[in-house]
């Protein structure tokens, strides 16, 4: 085993850093008081895994650098708050919080580490499923136009605003349709979304030409229309599946450059947007948002969407106060959590999912009135056993996401980048989700169902066609 630890990149390109920087922060907690010694060890550990993972930052968006910096960017307001003292909380309590988000990364890298030792990948050149993946994203490509009127029509027949409601009317919506019928109620937008069109255009122009044609730039605005009205989550599909394509053609320090600055546009976009989401319009949020933008008063004002942040990781901190103090820890929360993947018409008395379950234990009065809250994912596994809980939950996350990067990577070419970049979204919901199983659940019915469906449509209209156009990219 130490044979095959030594062969995994961590230690074999980082082990002497890794090692005397460890040491150092060890000697370190005998000088500093314990929390002091998880912040300083906590700053550490995520440099070292961010380069290690990273590959010495050529690699950025590797899921596993995005995972861990997700981590710690939704983490890092509220410690900031924390040590500011503008949140309460005493030196155990604070103790815990920091302490689980260092177990969290080691339970995410060890993960890692178990499933490159255990179960080696060697990559297949030119395996059977690469082709079949690259040759229907190709495939797709060419139809790009006739998959665009298709999502206008969905568009102009559901509403640019998300299924045609406004922000309260969906809260209602959320409370009296079951989980079932809404995900077949958006199935069909989500199957011809501008976004995924977006994407295709996106690494199909750059693969083939190096450049954007005027279609995908016409694609770039839909999507902005899109994020208007409401859908803000795609804003980081759409940047990082341009900051995939063009990576290639980018300097380190440029790709290092434009993710700095993204993050800062994503904390202003990102309030923006929840700004301009309390218009009932769409010509409404379009006012709002100028408003937001251009009425801003003070630059702490301009990240408003910092709530988004600190929402999740506020979660914890009361789960934290109240767990076991005052609740029990859930030993039954994976059982819960596959029940879950159960309809609510077939077991309408399954347990509620966390989120809600927070909001109904801790703000009932919210919850009555359909308001909800994200689940930070160190949350999830602290309420199921504590910090042994922590590093078993993370260490899932982190098995199953080298999985997966090993997958993309085994695909190749410009479906694997578009799977990378369709995937990037479910990297969100993985830090504010409520479990393991649901996290997997969402894979299957808001990834891979729709990318099939969208594949299938292709292939049986071009099947059907009587004039089958040829293949012209070289795969």
């Amino acid at each position: 085993m130490v044979k095959l630890l030594k062969q995994t990149y961590l230690v074999k390109n980082y082990g002497i850093p890794i090692i005397f920087i460890l040491a150092v922060s060890f000697f370190s907690s005998i000088i500093l008081s314990q929390l002091e010694f998880w912040l300083v060890f906590g700053i550490i550990l995520y440099i070292i895994l961010l380069i290690c993972f990273s590959k010495g930052l050529r690699d950025v968006l590797n899921i596993h650098a995005v995972a861990i910096s997700l981590i710690v960017l939704y983490a890092l307001p509220s410690a900031i708050l924390i040590l500011n003292g503008e949140i309460a909380l005493d030196k155990d309590e604070s103790l815990i919080l920091f302490s689980s988000i260092i177990i969290g990364l080691i339970g995410y890298t060890v993960g890692v580490l178990f499933f490159r030792i255990f179960f080696p990948f060697k990559k297949k050149e030119n395996s059977q499923l690469s082709k079949k993946l690259n040759y229907l994203f190709w495939l797709t490509y060419q139809y790009k136009f006739l998959l665009l009127f298709i999502a206008c029509a969905v568009l102009l027949y559901g509403g640019l605003q998300p299924m045609g409601m406004s922000y309260v009317e969906s809260i209602k919506y959320r409370m009296e349709t079951p989980g079932v019928v809404q995900y077949f109620n958006s199935l069909m937008g989500a199957v011809f979304a501008v976004i995924t069109i977006a994407m295709i255009s996106i690494i199909g122009d750059i693969a083939r030409y190096r450049k954007l044609s005027w279609f995908s730039y016409l694609l770039i605005g839909l999507v902005i229309l899109n994020i208007i009205s409401g859908h803000r989550s795609i804003i980081i599909s759409l940047f990082v599946c341009l900051l995939l394509a063009f990576q290639p053609y980018l300097k380190r320090r440029h790709v290092l450059l434009i993710l700095i600055l993204s993050f800062i546009m994503i904390f202003a976009i990102s309030g923006g947007i929840r700004y301009a989401r309390t218009g009932t319009t769409v010509k409404q949020k379009a006012e709002n948002l100028y408003t937001y933008f251009f009425q801003v008063k003070t630059f702490k004002s301009l990240f408003w969407g910092l709530d988004d942040f600190t929402d999740p990781f506020s979660t914890f901190i009361t789960l934290v106060k109240n767990i076991p103090e005052n609740i029990p820890f859930d030993y039954s929360a994976y059982f819960k959590d596959c029940s879950l993947l159960i309809p609510t018409i077939i077991y309408p008395d399954r347990p509620l999912p966390y989120n809600k379950w927070y909001m109904k234990t801790f703000e009932p009065e919210l919850f009555a009135k359909g308001a909800g809250k994200t689940f930070y994912v160190i949350g999830f596994g602290y309420l199921f056993a504590g910090l042994i809980g922590v590093f078993i939950h993370l260490f899932l996350f982190g098995v199953l996401f080298e999985w997966l990067n090993k997958f993309f990577r085994m695909i190749g070419g410009a479906a694997g980048l578009l799977l990378y970049s369709y995937f990037f979204i479910q990297l969100i919901s993985f830090v504010v989700g409520y479990g393991f199983i649901v996290f997997i659940k969402g894979l299957f019915m808001n990834f891979l169902i729709p990318l099939f469906l969208l594949f299938l449509f292709t292939l049986i209209f071009y099947t059907l066609s009587p004039r089958k156009a040829k293949m012209s990219h070289n795969n």
